[in-house]
């Protein structure tokens, strides 16, 4: 799996589970301390979120780091 697929399939994961939270951009931004455009380039696929913020996403979504790492439809 290339960098650039597994960044979309994270971001992917990111945003479904935001969504299945009910959570706003602004408020998970604020939750992990990051401004809101950084939650938007790991929503796109542009960038990918640290270790430590995979770990307080999965927290914050009570599911395991890997759901939001493997891959996405």
């Amino acid at each position: 799996m290339d960098r650039a697929f597994m960044r979309r399939s994270i971001g992917r994961n990111i945003r479904h589970q935001r969504q299945l939270s009910g959570l706003q951009e602004t408020v998970l931004a604020s939750h992990l301390g990051i401004p809101l455009q950084r939650l938007r380039k790991y929503e796109s696929g542009g960038d990918s979120p640290t270790c430590d913020e995979l770990i307080a996403l999965a927290r914050l979504f009570r599911c395991p780091v890997d759901a939001l790492c493997r891959e996405a439809p």
